[in-house]
């Protein structure tokens, strides 16, 4: 995809500029213009060619004062729209939240379990992860009865798959070559 450098450049930036005591507040900020971005008509008018740059600036400020948004959040946003490079704030919040966890030793996993997991049991994953990984884990939860039973924990693009849906799957496959 065209852009993917620059979008880099700008998250290694706002990295480097966000302080330890700031980034929940722009972290926030930020994820609700991605949302307003994405749902909405906003998008459309930022990317569009037709719509004149002085106005999108405008509309750019008038979201950042009647929000309050932190001065960071702000210069971003006018900065993609005044050099034309909205379209990639998107990849530029993504590589953000990569960037800052790296940069923190945040590691962020999503676990999918056929049923609603107890806390215990992701407080004791949590742990494990934690001493093999050393470092802050997080978990996101998805419940997907497919999965029929056991855990599936994913971390990016690696996969690490227990669950009884992928055994029963290894079973058939191993019937079906003959072993």
């Amino acid at each position: 995809m065209r852009g993917i450098g620059v979008a880099r450049r700008y998250a290694t930036a706002l990295v480097a500029s966000v302080l330890d005591s700031e980034f929940e507040r722009i972290n926030s900020e930020l994820e609700s213009f991605l949302n307003a971005f994405q749902k909405t008509k906003l998008g459309e008018i930022l990317v569009s060619h037709f719509i004149p740059q002085r106005k999108k600036m405008e509309l750019v400020e008038e979201i950042a004062s009647r929000y309050r948004f932190h001065k960071k959040t702000r210069n971003l946003i006018s900065l993609l729209v005044e050099r034309r490079r909205i379209e990639l704030f998107p990849i530029i919040l993504q590589f953000f939240h990569q960037f800052w966890n790296a940069s923190h030793n945040i590691h962020e996993f999503t676990m999918i379990s056929a049923v609603e997991v107890d806390e215990n049991v992701v407080n004791r994953i949590k742990d494990i992860l934690s001493r093999k990984m050393k470092g802050e884990i997080r978990i996101d939860r998805e419940v997907d009865p497919s999965i029929i039973g056991g855990l599936i924990l994913k971390k990016g693009y690696v996969v690490y798959d227990g669950s009884i849906k992928k055994q029963l799957e290894l079973i058939k496959r191993k019937i079906i070559e003959g072993e």
